[in-house]
């Protein structure tokens, strides 16, 4: 978008983790937002109560989503949602994670799974569901976390391409090698893109081609 552009259209926040909120308390103060879409946020930490606080001193009146609503962004463009439950789950050992909003994107022939920080827990739950997986794009979940991107989970979504968020040399030691090789032997190098390696990744798509471009290129 061009930098001088001052409007977005939709922001989504996935669950109240400081690594997925606080990013957008930037956005709400630069930007003007027509629509915020959020799951079934607990709000009982800082995190939550700065982001309620935001969405009050811009007057915003989030849409909160559960799975099976789909969402129409534009006539041919949907956002299906997969995740959070109407019941949200609890004592799954990682609540708010697997809690968090999932949605896949479609546009005509190219769709997009948007995984959020969801667990081994709820991607065994939507395999179960009777919920279209199957995407051409699939952004892994946890940032390539062990506790995610479980086989049975990657062989429904049956991606061509995946992104991996991740911050180069981060802590958390992200994507886990396991997950990294999980998608190789399924996707091929090819098609696998990882923010910490090749920075910011760009998906363009027609609803028929897709376009990959990255910030930086990776042996």
């Amino acid at each position: 978008m061009s930098p001088t552009d001052r409007s977005l259209d939709m922001v989504v926040m996935t669950h109240i983790d400081g690594d997925h909120s606080r990013g957008l308390l930037e956005v709400l103060d630069r930007y003007d937002v027509a629509t915020v879409v959020v799951g079934d946020n607990p709000m009982d930490d800082q995190s939550s109560q700065e982001w309620q606080a935001r969405l009050d001193r811009k007057h915003i009146d989030p849409v909160e989503v559960s799975a099976g609503q789909v969402l129409e962004v534009e006539p041919g463009v949907t956002l299906e949602v997969l995740n959070p439950a109407a019941v949200p789950f609890v004592g799954s050992g990682a609540d708010r994670n697997n809690n968090a909003v999932v949605l896949r994107l479609v546009y005509s022939s190219v769709s997009f799974l948007l995984a959020s920080d969801i667990e081994a827990f709820t991607e065994d739950y939507l395999v179960r569901t009777s919920f279209v997986l199957e995407s051409i794009v699939l952004k892994a979940a946890h940032h390539g976390s062990r506790s995610s991107t479980i086989p049975a989970f990657l062989g429904q979504v049956n991606p061509a391409v995946a992104v991996i968020s991740a911050g180069s040399g981060n802590q958390f030691g992200h994507p886990h090698p396991e997950v990294a090789n999980r998608l190789e032997e399924a996707l091929g190098l090819e098609g696998i893109f990882r923010t910490d390696r090749q920075g910011t990744v760009e998906l363009i798509t027609d609803g028929t081609d897709l376009w990959v471009s990255t910030e930086k290129d990776y042996p």
